[in-house]
């Protein structure tokens, strides 16, 4: 295989600019999402190259993305490569699948002396610049240790690849060499690379690779440390393991933002539209009031009749187990936001946003949230039959008294 040899700059205006590489992988299955990946890098960024490892994107999408990437000084590359030789191996969960070896044919497609690879479940939200300028050195690999699993070794879903280093070193054969020996025995190409890279490998900060993926196990063990490793959006979002922001639940961070750079337009992007959309919600109709939820059961006192005569309000509904299907029903009405399984993150941020919060799930008070409510001074609304209550503070209807309810509610929220 010959390496390509497409010019890594272009004239602008007269002044040669370099065009930093970036390397993505994936089959037709993936292929929105591997735009949306392209869409945010290009949100941040011009003056990009970008080779897509496949097998069967079909060349009418990269007739599209040539024309769109051009706005942003930037272009693409249609890389067809055999999966054959890499079938054979181990693939260690079901979001995993061969093409994840892919990235060790970097070397034998790619020209530039450094090369980001990146995976399709990824959001970038800032300018990359400062890992295309970062000095590798004589280290091969630059990347962000594999937290919360392990501070010893990296996650390969986001490398900075010294590709002189690989090509002068053979790391290509070497790396079919251990899969051929290892890959029954550790985390597919990611247990590879960490084999022949253990001790040799530059370490990035965190911002370059938060694996939000791990939010709900990590929760569901208990571990509240991991939250707070990391404090606001990183500049880039790595949505690992099977909760990924395209699936029905939240129950990840930061889902909104995968949302948002999925749906925003081309024209706007190329507009450079985004920092005045800024946010998943701009692009949507968001009712303007919010209202909260807590519950252990199936059982919500009135909803579809609060929900119907509420539309200005988004009813969020938490839970620390999956929903049952009277529950998951609600979500035909477009004001009905679920979180199973939650985490201490997606709390804080739907209570941040609350303006009342609604008693109406019958069994046991959820996380002693009435007096949570009470102290932050919002509104609780309840019904004789599901009132948790027992400082006076709520105000409580007759269980066939729904419309009143709706009607305080609603001259509540007109004075906000």
């Amino acid at each position: 295989m010959d390496v390509l040899t497409t010019c890594p700059f272009f004239l602008m205006g007269g002044v040669v600019v370099m065009r930093n590489a970036i390397v993505l992988a994936c089959d037709n299955s993936y292929m929105d999402k591997l735009e949306t990946t392209i869409k945010s890098i290009c949100a941040h960024n011009k003056n990009i190259k970008f080779y897509i490892l496949n097998e069967d994107l079909p060349i009418e999408w990269f007739r599209l993305m040539t024309k769109r990437l051009s706005y942003f000084n930037s272009e693409i590359l249609n890389i067809k490569v055999s999966g054959d030789s890499f079938k054979k191996f181990r693939c260690p969960s079901e979001h995993i699948n061969y093409q994840s070896y892919f990235r060790y044919l970097i070397p034998d497609y790619v020209s530039e002396e450094k090369v980001l690879y990146l995976d399709c479940d990824i959001i970038v939200t800032e300018s990359l610049d400062g890992l295309f300028n970062l000095d590798l050195k004589n280290y091969p690999v630059a990347a962000v240790p594999d937290l919360p699993t392990t501070n010893d070794g990296f996650n390969s879903g986001v490398l900075l690849i010294n590709n002189k280093y690989w090509r002068e070193n053979d790391i290509l054969n070497k790396l079919i060499k251990l899969t051929v020996e290892y890959h029954e025995k550790v985390y597919g190409d990611q247990g590879i690379l960490n084999i022949l890279f253990k001790d040799k490998w530059y370490r990035l900060p965190l911002t370059y690779n938060l694996q939000v993926g791990s939010d709900s196990q990590e929760h569901m063990i208990g571990n509240m440390e991991w939250y707070k490793l990391f404090d606001g959006i990183p500049k880039v979002i790595h949505y690992t393991y099977t909760h990924k922001p395209w699936l029905m639940y939240n129950m990840t961070r930061f889902k909104e933002v995968w949302w948002f750079y999925h749906g925003i337009s081309w024209d706007k992007m190329i507009l450079n539209e985004p920092r005045v959309y800024e946010s998943f919600n701009n692009l949507i109709d968001v009712p303007k009031h919010n209202a909260v939820i807590y519950t252990n059961t199936q059982d919500l006192h009135g909803i579809e009749a609060l929900i119907k005569n509420l539309p200005n309000v988004n009813f969020h509904i938490l839970a620390h187990t999956l929903f049952g299907p009277r529950v998951v029903s609600l979500e035909k009405y477009m004001n009905v936001s679920l979180y199973p399984e939650f985490n201490l993150f997606k709390e804080t941020e739907v209570l941040n946003t609350m303006d009342i919060y609604l008693d109406v799930n019958y069994e046991g008070e959820v996380d002693y949230i009435i007096n949570r409510v009470h102290k932050i001074g919002k509104p609780i609304y309840s019904f004789e039959s599901t009132n948790h209550d027992v400082s006076g503070l709520n105000y409580i209807y007759k269980d066939n008294d729904v419309e009143k309810m709706i009607k305080d509610i609603n001259e509540y929220l007109q004075n906000l």
